[in-house]
């Protein structure tokens, strides 16, 4: 039963933020009177940023600029 517990924490501590990132960067829409800047993400992972980064800096609105 300990087992159990331990894993069910473990998968709440180290997997579903990365779930929740992940659901919350597929469905984000700009706010209005903005797009998204997907040259400056694509060229943010080819420089080496991790793909987990990429999608917080955009879920933060980081790559979203004026029409």
């Amino acid at each position: 039963m300990e087992t159990l517990i331990g894993l069910i924490v473990l998968f709440y501590i180290f997997v579903l933020p990365g779930i929740i990132t992940n659901v919350k960067f597929n469905n984000r829409i700009p706010p209005a009177g903005y797009k998204t800047d997907y040259s400056a993400m694509n060229r943010d992972l080819a420089s080496g940023k991790s793909k987990m980064e990429v999608m917080q800096k955009s879920n933060n609105g980081g790559y979203d600029i004026k029409k």
